[in-house]
């Protein structure tokens, strides 16, 4: 079976409520197909970006303009039509009208958004849009759709929704797991092509779905596990993407005492494993290249997870939160590669964490190349001027013979929280290259 990435997209786009009208007769009067609200995932969270409209028949693009359109309480910065479906290809007629709204991506900003904070997590709204369409469109048949106001009847979250939308449930306690899986284009199962990497994201507490499980927010909350599935990302290192959603809003647990804690993987934490290992037996994995990946809470649930199954990451990059490791399990992933990184003004308890956590690896045998106070990142960076640090930093890594990598983020610079230090890593396209050359000489086995 051949998994068509677009899909769910576009059926959703292409969704009809009623409002369809055919003509027969040139000049008709007719009415819009449908109006679908089309949202994507910003650094700062989902936002509404565009919006498409289907008419019942082509329009021309000279026909309409920026001032044919308006959207209450946002700006447009682009309108264009074609036949695809497809944001951004503008052609010279199509039944599609694209309205792209213009984003204020200053950080903070939140423009848009479809996602509301509350009790510590993040809900996904209903997208509620109206378009109002300022004079009459004329069809390039001679059939006309008259001036009025539209609510959106349909919705696409881009890339999100090329993920599929699964649950696992524990044989054993019958705790469930929900999780989305991002399945590379193309590709066949059981073994029909070569062999691809899986990886895993671990969401933060704001994407957790113990509030009636979502299981959409950790791909929308933030961009992190969606730079891995992006195009150009999947050109360059294409992967499977597993993107679980934790209900307990936890991935780890103390399993000491509170004078001499110990961490590692809770009952969420265990499914993530046993997900794993089923996606191991239904797909053709490179079971030498599964790379874990997570961001604060996902952090700690990364670290307990390696630790725990030392055998199980190739390589695993840790943003912004870490616990205390048995001296075992550090011992077991002293010579795995490590990418950690946290701002340097986030809470003592995430600096200090980390510090200690790199330091207990150095004791373990862990080579470290460490970036930080005057060597610390620019957190405002972003594209060749990001990457240009990373690179840097593994040259020297090369040179020095380590295997673990620890930056900070200058003060000041990870906006607009300086816990928010997975922005500028996730999106660092050197820091993914480096995951992605790592490779276990003995791959996993799932026990």
């Amino acid at each position: 079976m051949k998994w068509n990435k677009a899909a769910a997209g576009l059926l959703a786009g292409m969704m009809v409520m009623g409002l369809s009208v055919s003509a027969e007769d040139a000049g008709n009067i007719v009415e819009l197909t449908g109006v679908t609200a089309i949202a994507e995932t910003l650094e700062d969270g989902q936002a509404v970006t565009s919006v498409m409209i289907e008419y019942p028949g082509e329009v021309a693009a000279g026909t309409i303009g920026l001032s044919s359109y308006k959207v209450p309480g946002r700006k447009i910065s682009r309108v264009y039509v074609n036949n695809s479906g497809v944001k951004g290809e503008a052609q010279a007629k199509g039944k599609y009208v694209f309205v792209e709204l213009s984003v204020d991506l200053t950080p903070g900003a939140g423009e848009g958004g479809t996602l509301l904070y509350a009790n510590g997590e993040n809900m996904r709204l209903p997208i509620n849009l109206t378009v109002q369409q300022t004079a009459n469109v004329t069809l390039v048949s001679g059939d006309i759709v008259e001036a009025g106001s539209f609510a959106n009847t349909a919705e696409q979250n881009l890339l999100v929704d090329e993920f599929l939308e699964l649950t696992y449930t524990n044989p054993e306690d019958g705790s469930e797991l929900p999780y989305r899986l991002y399945i590379p284009e193309g590709y066949e199962e059981k073994g029909e092509e070569e062999a691809l990497p899986l990886v895993v994201f671990l969401h933060g507490a704001g994407e957790s779905g113990s509030n009636g499980v979502n299981n959409e927010t950790q791909l929308m909350g933030n961009p992190s596990a969606l730079e891995f599935a992006r195009e150009d990302a999947q050109e360059e290192h294409p992967c499977f993407v597993l993107a679980p959603q934790s209900p307990s809003h936890s991935w780890s647990q103390n399993n000491g005492t509170e004078e001499d804690p110990e961490f590692g993987p809770n009952q969420d934490g265990e499914n993530v494993k046993n997900v794993i290992d089923e996606l191991i037996g239904e797909y053709d994995i490179d079971t030498s290249r599964i790379y874990g990946t997570g961001l604060s809470m996902g952090s700690r649930g990364t670290w307990a997870l390696s630790t725990a199954y030392p055998d199980l990451y190739a390589a695993q990059i840790n943003i912004a939160s870490a616990d205390v490791y048995s001296e075992e399990g550090l011992a077991a992933i002293a010579d795995k590669p490590i990418w950690a990184l946290v701002a340097s003004d986030d809470t003592e308890e995430r600096v200090t964490g980390f510090r200690d956590n790199i330091a207990d690896l150095e004791a373990q045998g862990a080579v470290i190349e460490r970036r930080m106070d005057e060597q610390g990142w620019n957190g405002y960076a972003r594209g060749e001027a990001s990457e240009e640090e990373a690179k840097e930093q593994l040259a020297a890594a090369e040179e020095s013979g380590a295997n673990v990598l620890y930056t900070e983020y200058l003060a000041g610079t990870t906006v607009p929280n300086s816990h928010w230090s997975w922005r500028p890593s996730f999106a660092n396209d050197a820091i993914r290259d480096w995951l992605f050359a790592q490779q276990q000489e003995t791959p996993y086995m799932p026990e």
